[in-house]
């Protein structure tokens, strides 16, 4: 009773006109006076009810696995896996994907303006899409924020409120039903059992950016035996920023939240909740001359005498987004049954060279079944998901609003089944071998009232064998290799249009690669080093199909291409003061023998990236670690990347240097200074991608996206248990 009536207040915090939840809802997403209120009730309902409840220790979940159990699951995955530590990456600051990202092997990300948007891809996956993505399954707490057809935004996450991050790359992701090129990514909060009772955190720097973040967490059982045991998670952030570009300011409120039940030591529940509100400006791309004396400004084009990447309520991406799930786990004996369903709906305001309004709902889940035997380990999963977009198009005035009626009215429905059994056979206590075949069979639909020739209903379907082994060499050096089949149904065109691309994306990938951890004398190492070659077939490409404009973009099936590559994550300890981490991406993608661009190299991110940062640690030992630490880090691009696919444009190289340090002054508080591209470099970090700009006139080509300059961010937090 205590908790209802004092979550009642929370919710009524600021607003006492009103009860309906979603004003509730808007009220609480306004800023950290709200969370601050949602922190005191947790405070006065344990205050209230000691003689009803007491606080129990730590343990594991049934539902959400801790950062230590997701560590052990990678070493049975055949090929490119890797576990994000995010609480090594709140060592600096933590606002975009690549801050959360940008160390991990195989994943290709690139901010477009320092919101929350970035260019990413993992092998290949949705290479020429330089806006939002595809080709990857996104899931937090593994439930997917994918639209039905695969589409994804990146606004929807929330990294801060994530303890560590799943990449599973390629076919690797079978475990989520995930088949596509790039895998899966998810981000995975922690629950009451693994997270501080209270934690708080704020970020200041550059271009007018604030972050304001605070969680609260718990675990609470009845005194009476055999009674459920309850624990939470609740998270809630606040970020805003003008950013290093004339219209490019970002402001965002989000909430996320998890509350298990704990029916015995066998059965368990866990319901999820999400609330995303997303506004956010697009400052357009910049011409290379533009790029070179003033990176800040703007888009320079005009239509008349407007500008439209001037006027605040034009060019912009404004996204609300709720979710929904439950995921429950029954350990019987040696079978383990894992029951999930999810919905979501997702709306978005994206006045560009049309006004956009769309409607998204999705709704899936999965039946999973291990069954645990003394060498076998035997999982059968459903995993069904539908989705509906319903939307519009209208010509715009240039100034935010419609100036007609809609030319596309569309409703785009997807459905997909897939069904996987999987067999880990331990052959000896050092290999296992993992065999799994998946069904997928998907279909996308389009009934547009308005541009009848963009109708269309096709299905799509795939057998996907693979098979891999892993051996262990040592108790913490493995090898490992597989070979997998890979499917992706299209996706449907952002504003209803239809794609030209009518084939599913199919291919086959080999990798082999070695994980570990070794130590000798004072060094300490660890890697995770992956090749892979994936030939594909039907392989999607959005590109500008009127340069130099770039207005309009479209979506085609390229029938031959080759992706391959090596993916390399390191890690070095001397002496436990010296802590170096590097990640290099080494990528070659070309077309196989093609009718117009023979076996030229595909356009989307430069052949090779390189990250890294070297720490110096000194100092009283705080959670394992010397308390203070400070060193140098960098970005550094050495080869020019194709933007079309004749070749005959190139995105310049470049090299980035920052500097980080902090303090854990105690178990309690703790500081960071986060300095990024010091010398101030002008470049792009990504580029508008074309099949041909040779005919062009490179002077008015606009297809640059300028990276921040230089910048400062400092932040603090402190964790109360």
């Amino acid at each position: 009773m205590a908790l209802r009536t004092c979550l009642r207040s929370c919710a009524n915090h600021g607003d006492d006109k009103g009860n309906s939840v979603v004003k509730h809802l808007k009220v609480f997403l306004r800023g950290p006076v709200v969370l601050a209120s949602l922190w005191g009730c947790v405070v006065v309902v344990q205050a209230q009810s000691l003689d009803t409840v007491e606080i129990v220790g730590k343990s594991d979940s049934l539902t959400q696995p801790s950062f230590e159990s997701a560590q052990e699951r990678v070493k049975a995955i055949p090929g490119g896996a890797s576990v994000v530590d995010l609480d090594v990456t709140r060592e600096g600051r933590q606002s975009t994907w690549s801050d959360s990202l940008g160390l991990a092997p195989g994943v290709f990300i690139q901010d477009r303006f320092g919101s929350e948007e970035a260019r990413i891809s993992i092998r290949g996956s949705a290479l020429s899409r330089t806006y939002h993505s595809f080709g990857t399954k996104v899931m937090q707490d593994g439930v997917p924020i994918n639209y039905a057809d695969g589409f994804f935004d990146m606004q929807t996450v929330d990294p801060n409120a994530s303890r560590y991050v799943e990449v599973l790359r390629g076919p690797n992701a079978t475990t989520y039903g995930a088949t596509t090129l790039g895998g899966a990514i998810n981000f995975v909060a922690p629950t009451g059992y693994t997270s501080p009772a209270f934690v708080a955190r704020t970020e200041v720097g550059s271009f007018g950016y604030n972050k304001v973040f605070g969680s609260t967490a718990g675990v609470v059982k009845p005194k009476a035996d055999a009674a459920p045991v309850w624990d939470y998670h609740v998270a809630a952030s606040q970020t805003q920023q003008e950013g290093f570009r004339e219209h490019a300011q970002m402001e965002n409120q989000k909430l996320l939240g998890n509350l298990g039940v704990k029916l015995s030591r066998d059965v368990e529940s866990r319901f999820y909740v999400a609330a995303v509100r997303s506004r956010t400006q697009l400052p357009g791309y910049l011409t290379q001359a533009e790029l070179a004396q003033n990176p800040t400004m703007a888009n320079s084009s005009t239509v008349g005498a407007i500008y439209p990447y001037r006027v605040d309520a034009n060019r912009r991406r404004d996204v609300d987004a709720q979710r929904l799930a439950n995921k429950t786990t029954v350990r019987d004996g040696n079978t383990i049954y894992e029951f999930a369903a999810y919905a979501m709906n997702y709306s978005l305001w994206h006045p560009i060279d049309s006004v956009i309004e769309q409607n998204a709902k999705s709704q899936g889940g999965h039946i999973k079944v291990t069954q645990l035997y003394d060498n076998h380990e035997l999982t059968f999963a459903y995993l069904p998901s539908i989705g509906s977009t319903k939307g519009t198009s209208k010509p715009t005035n240039n100034l935010g609003s419609a100036s007609g009626a809609a030319t596309s009215d569309y409703n785009q429905q997807s459905k997909n089944h897939s069904w996987f059994v999987e067999n880990k056979y331990k052959v000896s206590p050092h290999t296992t071998w993992v065999a799994a075949l998946q069904y997928d069979r998907a279909q996308r639909k389009v009934d547009d009232v308005l541009l009848v020739a963009n109708n269309m209903n096709h299905t799509f379907t795939q057998w996907s064998p693979r098979l891999g082994v892993t051996h262990d060499l040592a108790p913490h050096h493995q090898v490992f290799a597989s070979i997998s089949r890979n499917f992706e149904a299209p996706i449907f065109g952002l504003a209803g249009t239809t794609t030209l691309a009518n084939q599913a994306q199919r291919g086959t990938t080999l990798e082999f690669g070695s994980r570990g951890h070794a130590h000798a004398g004072l060094h300490r190492y660890g890697w995770d080093a992956t090749y892979y070659r994936a030939q594909l077939h039907n392989e999607f490409q959005t590109s500008c199909s009127n340069p130099p404009a770039c207005t309009s973009f479209s979506t085609q099936n390229i029938a031959n291409t080759l992706h391959q590559g090596l993916e390399l994550g390191a890690h070095h300890v001397y002496d436990r003061t010296v802590e170096s981490r590097m990640a290099l991406l080494y990528s070659r993608f070309t077309f196989q023998s093609d009718a117009y661009y023979g076996n030229n190299t595909m356009p989307g991110f430069p052949p090779l990236l390189v990250r890294g940062e070297m720490l110096y640690r000194w100092g009283s030992e705080v959670s394992g670690k010397p308390s203070f630490y400070a060193g140098p880090k960098f970005e550094w691009v050495p080869r020019a990347a194709p933007m079309d696919n004749t070749n005959s444009l190139y995105n310049d190289p470049y090299a980035l240097l920052g500097f980080k340090a902090g303090q854990a002054i105690d178990t309690t508080w703790r500081w960071f200074v986060d300095a990024r591209n010091l010398t101030n470099k002008k470049y792009a970090g990504t580029t508008n991608i074309s099949a041909d700009y040779s005919a062009i006139n490179k002077s008015t080509l606009a297809a640059y996206y300028p990276g921040d300059g230089r910048s400062i961010y400092v932040g603090l937090e402190a964790k109360f248990d």
